[in-house]
């Protein structure tokens, strides 16, 4: 016998219409029409649950026979083929696990990114790339830094050099309360990335003169209003006004484009 005879024959057995049979393994009674007139079969897992539900072996359902003595001292194709079901949806489920893995470390790395070019300070705090370094810029005057100014609340924004080549710079938020009676006040600061930990106001002594350099000349660059001294043309010089105005990050050496 075919199996459509089977099929039928087995629904017939245990008293099921192809609708109730069509419920039982959730697929329509058209499709079970059509495998009772041999114009259709069924997938490897509706087979698996016609098994299940007629209580047959995978063989028999296939092959419309029962297994003999030597058909068992081969591997079990009911076996072999449950075991690749079986597999396939554990890999499927490898797949999505590692699928929303990478994704979840994608959506990190831009996070970091992001939070990195755009000067975020709580991102950069975190972090793992970024290291702990030390800034210094001058001290603006009282109007800018006291904590009772309504506008920034003693919080201000100066450029700070991170090296004494002149090539690193960093764009940082800050407060320090007012100058304490330093004749020559820095603020040092602190910070990984936009994160300050901590910033202090230090005598200028306290400061290397390449330091102070450097910090004259970015002064110079991005917050004097005249550039008599600049060594670079109006062009140039108004590109890199723009630059320092929309970055929080710079690497070039300001000092070389100043003329001391």
């Amino acid at each position: 016998m075919g199996f459509e005879q089977d099929i039928k024959r087995m629904r017939l057995e245990k008293g099921l219409t192809q609708q109730e049979l069509a419920e039982s393994i959730h697929v329509s009674r058209q499709t079970v029409s059509t495998w009772e007139t041999g114009k259709n079969y069924p997938s490897l897992e509706v087979l698996r649950s016609l098994s299940l539900l007629f209580n047959v072996s995978f063989e028999q359902i296939i092959f419309g026979e029962k297994p003999t003595m030597a058909d068992n001292k081969e591997v079990n194709i009911a076996t072999t083929i449950d075991t690749d079901i079986l597999l396939k949806h554990k890999y499927k489920r490898i797949s999505l696990f590692l699928g929303v893995i990478l994704s979840l470390v994608a959506i990190w790395a831009i996070t970091l990114a992001i939070g990195y070019h755009n000067g975020i300070s709580q991102i950069d705090r975190f972090n793992p790339f970024l290291q702990y370094q030390v800034g210094y810029t001058k001290l603006p005057n009282d109007d800018v830094i006291n904590p009772r100014n309504r506008i920034n609340r003693g919080y201000w924004t100066r450029w700070f050099s991170d090296n004494e080549m002149g090539t690193s710079w960093s764009k940082l938020t800050v407060t320090t309360g007012l100058n304490p009676g330093l004749k020559e006040p820095y603020v040092m600061a602190y910070h990984k990335g936009s994160y300050v930990k901590i910033a202090r106001i230090v005598p200028g002594e306290a400061v290397n003169t390449v330091s102070k350099s450097n910090v004259a000349a970015i002064n110079q660059l991005a917050y004097s209003k005249k550039h008599d001294n600049l060594s670079v043309n109006a062009s140039s010089e108004e590109a890199l006004k723009q630059t320092l105005k929309n970055t929080v990050h710079f690497s070039q050496a300001i000092q070389e484009m100043v003329v001391e």
